[in-house]
């Protein structure tokens, strides 16, 4: 390939100048196309005839592995059917730190094992069914506020940084991403945030020394949309692919860091002919890596617009220029497969938190019922509005890239009322949230049911002076006081918090009329009929709370708001001990704990087993040297005048070419560039002892125990239930948190029925970060194994000795 092919892989064409959210330049003479790269993590966004799939936090809220892995293969056929070659999904950057986080309802969870297990799964499922999977954010981008010079508040200079020490850095933030290397995901995108003041797209310790060597990323790291901020810095440091190749906030002007800087820069040599072809093979090689994937045919472009739902229209629609052209040919990628996964994740996602005198499933002996709160109902301007900011109704997502196009939505309104009217019970509806008095003049109701929300979504988007993170963790809407006034009138008043997150429940959870509560994170176009099937009894309750909800706010880790200077700083002291790791550090009994989460049945816990399969090792072994590099036909003609700007090519307003102009040849016999102290481009032949695979070390991924335990439904109800493990590490010279989460396993059982959970643990599993040393350690002394339906209530115990 020659310079100008790779640059134009390694550039994108421009905000909005191809069909996709991102588009990359094409190679004719070798038949590539434009790669077309496209969010997001819950369905195909910016388009029709699609399927809105719950959240990836509903997704997390359902503890079920084999779930996680058919989302993968429902939107990755999806997108595949759309011609979409890269997939922005799954997320597993925010970890979920910070409650009122804006974007915490795209990720699974508060917790880094169940994260990366969730997103090992969906990578897994999304590239057998021939899409690249590009995971998002690498790393610890945990607000929205300060994630951007010239968004909101606008008196920065530099995007927040996220301070985090080693330790930190490897169990908590990195966890995740190592699961989804080693499921062989083909991209990861960086964020906005830098980390240790240095911006993540730029970071060499992160992309270059953390990212490839360390997790052995064999893929390509692309910036998140505007998160480049130089140019030979960043090529230098890692970055493999700049998106959507324009300088941030200079959209639509030509303006880019790569494109004709970059071709520039290889020419002088301040970027090696090294660096451009590992950038080159990066973006090339998921397509011959994995099973599921081909590199696409010419013909084989995107057959929809981000920009526009007509179905014909000027070629570039932002910028109304170019030839009348097909934009969109509606192709219906929508199944019944695609339906029963959408269906299934939003049902068991649904949690029940409380369910005071079993006054859950609705009785036979309810004959009238209200339905209030503007949370049952449609959002009043639509089922569709920008970026999915619709949150005055039934939240199917929260708002920005991860939102996708409802074709349908039924409203919990909508099917709790059809179930009713099939039992001959009335129903009333209230949707107006201030207007209490209305709630005084209907009629006596064996039964209310509220349902209130809360949302957030990407920073660049305000509603009601939530810039993306939300401002408290208060319910929208008068939420509260609804609750509250409604439980005054209804002795039995069932409460369903629809939300991107933990809200504030104490102002109503400990009214004497308020029997039980249901917890949804936003779950698609399914979502009403999932939790009238819950409600009713038709299916059992089987969500886990993926985070803790507490009694204080104080107890949460607060957003950054203020700075002392232009460059802000966020101490990240706290992801250590990260969700229920702080409230069992600090013995805080929160409102609702993690992992919790009630059934209509009872399960009983016995017969807990533990197999040793292969020996612990306390120290890991360096893996095997790399092979040697593969030799490249060097392009032998580095004559600058052929990368001018062909004569007969018509320039598109706003597009990015990696072609030279005629007054930038001056420029190229400038004096030798210095290259950044330590910079090589010299193939390393040894990994270091934390490398040396896809997620690291190979021994990391040796299974050193198989942990199982029986489980007996007792109750009258079939139902799946979600077993969780965790693991106390002893004490020693490394302190942890008092217990983590290490498996997780389902079962469904009949009543009286009873089945066997596995957790399979890894050598990683009981490994701790060695900082002095930079390497994974296991320490000797007695492990304590828990079986547990929470974090905090413990069904088994059980030991691992590791003290000889």
């Amino acid at each position: 390939m020659t310079i100008l092919e790779k640059v134009n892989l390694t550039t994108g064409t421009g905000f909005a100048s191809g069909p996709c959210s991102g588009n990359t330049g094409s190679v004719p003479r070798l038949g590539i196309p434009s790669f077309c790269l496209q969010d997001g993590p819950n369905g195909v966004h910016a388009t029709d005839f699609v399927t809105h799939y719950p959240s990836g936090l509903a997704t997390g809220s359902t503890f079920n592995k084999a779930l996680m892995y058919l989302k993968g293969k429902a939107i990755g056929r999806e997108f595949r059917g759309k011609n979409v070659h890269m997939a922005l999904a799954p997320v597993v950057g925010p970890i979920g730190l910070k409650a009122q986080g804006g974007r915490n309802w795209e990720s699974f969870g508060a917790d880094p094992y169940l994260q990366g297990v969730g997103g090992g799964q969906m990578v897994k499922g999304m590239q057998e069914e021939g899409v690249v999977a590009v995971v998002k954010h690498f790393i610890a981008n945990e607000q929205e506020y300060f994630r951007q010079e010239g968004e909101h508040p606008a008196d920065i200079v530099a995007s927040i940084s996220s301070d985090i020490d080693e330790r930190t850095l490897h169990e908590v933030f990195m966890w995740p991403f190592a699961d989804v290397v080693r499921a062989g995901c083909g991209g990861i995108v960086c964020s906005f945030n830098r980390v240790n003041g240095t911006y993540s797209c730029e970071n060499s310790y992160l992309l270059g020394k953390m990212l490839k060597e360390e997790l052995g990323f064999q893929g390509f790291v692309v910036s998140d949309w505007g998160a480049q901020h130089s140019g030979v810095n960043s090529a230098l440091a890692g970055l493999d692919m700049s998106m959507p190749g324009d300088i941030y906030d200079e959209w639509l002007e030509g303006k880019s860091f790569w494109g004709s800087s970059l071709t520039k820069a290889v020419y002088n040599n301040s970027v090696s002919q090294e660096r451009l072809d590992d950038m080159a093979s990066r973006i090339l090689a998921p397509f011959f890596a994995s099973a599921g994937l081909y590199l696409p045919m010419e013909n084989e472009v995107p057959n929809f617009s981000s920009w526009t739902l007509d179905t014909y229209g000027p070629q570039f629609p932002i910028q109304k220029t170019g030839p009348i052209v097909q934009q969109n040919k509606h192709v219906d990628v929508r199944s019944t497969f695609g339906d029963d996964i959408a269906l299934g994740l939003a049902r068991e996602a649904i949690i029940l938190l409380k369910n005071e005198g079993n006054s859950l499933p609705i009785r036979k002996n309810i004959r009238k019922m209200l339905v209030a709160g503007l949370g049952a109902g449609q959002d009043p301007d639509g089922l569709n509005c920008r970026d999915g900011t619709c949150s005055n109704g039934f939240l199917t997502s929260g708002w920005g890239s991860a939102a996708v196009r409802n074709a349908l939505t039924i409203t919990p309104f909508q099917a709790i009322a059809q179930k009713a009217h099939l039992r001959g019970i009335l129903v009333e509806y209230n949707h107006n949230n201030w207007n209490l008095e209305a709630i005084d003049e209907m009629q006596e109701v064996d039964m209310a049911v509220v349902v209130v929300n809360a949302a957030s979504g990407e920073g660049h988007i305000e509603i009601d002076g939530n810039y993306g993170d939300r401002k408290n963790i208060s319910l929208w809407h008068n939420g509260d006081e609804l609750i509250k006034h409604v439980a005054e009138k209804c002795s039995r008043t069932v409460v369903i918090v629809n939300a991107v997150g933990p809200v504030d429940m104490e102002p109503w959870i400990n009214h004497k009329n308020v029997v039980a509560v249901l917890f949804t994170a936003p779950l698609g176009q399914f979502g009403g009929v999932a939790l009238a099937e819950v409600l009713f009894g038709e299916v059992n309750p089987s969500g886990k709370l993926p985070f803790t909800i507490a009694k204080k706010k104080l107890h949460y880790v607060p957003l950054v708001t203020e700075s002392e200077d232009e460059e802000p700083h966020d101490d990240m002291k706290r992801g250590f001990y990260l969700d229920y790791r702080y409230f069992d550090k600090h013995s805080i009994l929160p409102r609702f704990c993690f992992g919790h989460g009630l059934s209509y049945s009872e399960f009983v816990f016995s017969d807990l087993r533990i197999k040793e399969k292969n020996q612990p090792l306390q120290f890991l072994s360096p893996g095997k040297n790399y092979l040697p590099v593969t030799s490249r036909n060097k392009e032998d003609n580095r004559d600058p005048e052929e990368a001018l700007f062909p004569e007969n090519l018509q320039r598109q307003p706003g597009f990015i070419y990696p072609y030279l102009e005629e007054e930038s040849l001056s420029d190229l016999d400038e004096e030798d560039f210095s290259y950044p102290p330590g910079y090589s481009t010299t193939h390393q032949s040894t990994p270091s002892t934390a490398g040396g695979g896809l997620g690291g070390n190979p021994s990391l991924w040796t299974q050193v125990y198989d942990i199982s335990a029986r489980v007996t439904n007792i109750g009258r109800y079939g139902g799946a239930y979600s077993v969780q493990l965790y693991i106390e590490f002893p004490n020693s010279e490394f302190i942890s948190p008092p217990k983590i989460l290490r498996g997780f396993d389902k079962v469904y059982l009949e009543p009286h029925l009873n089945g066997t959970v596995h957790f399979p643990i890894l050598q990683r599993d009981l490994s701790v970060w060695n900082t002095e040393k930079a390497q994974w350690v296991i320490q000797k002394g007695v492990y304590r194994i828990s079986i547990a339906s929470s974090s905090e209530k413990v069904e088994l115990y059980g030991e691992i000795d590791l003290s000889g």
